[in-house]
């Protein structure tokens, strides 16, 4: 057997989140895989205790998040840091580097660290979550701090490759003149474990909430997960239908619109719940078995779990597409026709002039904040793609004071119901999806396409290094055809 590949792979901690969840699979199929034998450590900032492989982690000062420490060292001391701990826990330098958001402006001196090792030659893989070029300009300015590598964020070169977790971002490193052999689909693995019915706490659940027909949004409420657009369809439901969601918001800064939502749904008695994983004793897989339907609301996606991992519990999912994350999906012949890509409300309903005001307001603050300035005809472009033909506004382009008037109005006239495409939301045919989904994106299929690419990056010739032409990603991203309200 050849000697192992020696990889290090960092993130700024290893607290409950899609990334670590992604690094404890990464690290479980590698203890199955026999193909192309890894030794790799993971390098990080924070190691919480509930973290899976904690023998297999360490943690380097300095690699938190900048604004959770008093002091960010400078690249060259992080990257000395970097390199003695993973000399240690290795027995010798790394044959790769995996790093994970290593451009999401969480850290000043990582962007550095990554142009440091890229121009000494060292293997690189860069795989992308999230964009700081993606609605998040005070990360975006982060990376900014330190002018030496402010224009550095993207290293070109053989030995540099980049693993992009959906098409969307494939396509859009594409035009920004990434070479394909540079550029790697990196779907995140999807897995549940064994999923053991549990008939009696399913039974429990849906008894509590009085459930013929329960809707289950399986996420935290975030402001990007629309949770309005749960609210209507309770307010359109037939009797015996429930929605809920699982988790409650963690940013203090939405805690407000969170309760005024709640208190929308108490003051019409709405069939609606919010939160049940954090005030009812259930475990996720027991409330995802007692759902009839999974609901996703979402106007913003990264990879999409949450239109695969419901196939995992033969549950089939409803609710609004996202074309540009589900499009990978359909590919695979994963069938989700039953999603709507617009929730289409009459213009009627509409204060128009406020609609405008807000969008105008806060895409000039949008454009601002990234040191840019919104184009003469941005609102107008902005508001055309969340219109309809039909002259329809679709409910995910408004803010929550214009959906919470919606829902008033359904609630208040029951006739104006007729005027909406759909009256209830209907729960869509299943199909077993589960065998596709687990040969798709399953750990094995993951493990073996990342092995692969290790070996695939360890074995390209080093050469000079350039860099994507500084701002031309977020121009990709920063489009007023792109702006919702709910992502400010």
């Amino acid at each position: 057997m050849s000697a192992p590949l020696r990889v290090a792979i960092l993130h700024y901690h290893l607290k409950r989140g899609g990334v670590t969840r992604v690094i404890e699979s990464t690290l479980r199929g590698f203890s199955h895989l026999k193909e192309v034998p890894i030794q790799a450590v993971v390098l990080t900032g924070e190691l919480p205790e509930d973290f899976l492989y904690q023998e297999q982690a360490c943690v380097v000062e300095g690699l938190h998040y900048s604004n959770s420490q008093t002091h960010t060292p400078d690249p060259a001391t992080l990257l000395q840091r970097l390199r003695n701990s993973a000399r240690e826990a290795l027995g010798a330098e790394p044959d790769i580097w995996h790093f994970h958001n290593h451009s999401l402006g969480k850290n000043t001196a990582v962007p550095g660290v990554v142009s440091l090792l890229a121009e000494a030659g060292e293997a690189l893989l860069l795989q992308i979550h999230d964009f700081a070029e993606d609605g998040r300009p005070q990360n975006y300015r982060c990376n900014q701090t330190d002018r030496e590598f402010a224009d550095k964020l993207y290293p070109l070169g053989n030995h540099i490759h980049y693993g992009l977790i959906n098409g969307r971002d494939y396509a859009i490193f594409a035009d920004n003149n990434l070479p394909a052999s540079k550029r790697h689909l990196l779907a995140n693995p999807v897995e549940v474990g064994d999923v053991q019915d549990d008939p009696e706490s399913v039974s429990a659940l849906r008894s509590a909430l009085h459930a013929e027909n329960f809707f289950l949004c399986p996420v935290r409420a975030l402001r990007r997960k629309n949770p309005g657009e749960l609210l209507l369809w309770s307010a359109l439901a037939r009797p015996g239908d429930v929605f809920a969601t699982t988790l409650g918001p963690t940013n203090p800064e939405y805690q407000q619109t969170y309760r005024a939502w709640k208190s929308l749904a108490n003051r019409y008695q709405l069939p609606a719940h919010f939160g049940i994983g954090d005030t009812m004793n259930f475990p996720f897989s027991s409330m995802m078995q007692a759902a009839d339907c999974i609901l996703s609301t979402s106007i913003a996606e990264g990879f999409g779990l949450s239109f695969l991992e419901p196939g995992l519990f033969g549950r089939p999912v409803a609710g609004r597409d996202l074309p540009e994350i589900t499009a990978d999906f359909k590919e695979k012949d994963i069938q989700l026709e039953s999603l709507y890509r617009s929730l289409p409300i009459p213009a009627s309903w509409i204060d128009k002039d406020s609609l405008s005001a807000e969008v105008d307001k806060h895409l000039g603050e949008t454009y601002a904040a990234y040191g840019r300035q919104a184009p003469k005809d941005a609102t107008e472009r902005a508001l055309k793609s969340i219109q309809a033909k039909d002259n329809t506004y679709d409910f995910g382009g408004l803010n929550e004071a214009l959906q919470s008037k919606v829902i008033e109005r359904l609630v208040e006239h029951p006739m104006a119901r007729q005027e909406l495409p759909l009256e209830t939301l209907p729960i869509p045919r299943f199909t077993d999806q589960a065998p596709r989904i687990r040969q798709t994106y399953g750990l094995d299929a993951f493990t073996r396409n990342l092995a692969h690419l290790y070996q695939q990056i360890s074995d390209e010739r080093v050469s000079p290094v350039d860099y994507l032409t500084p701002g031309n990603l977020l121009d990709s991203f920063l489009m007023p055809e792109r702006f919702r309200l709910l992502r400010t």
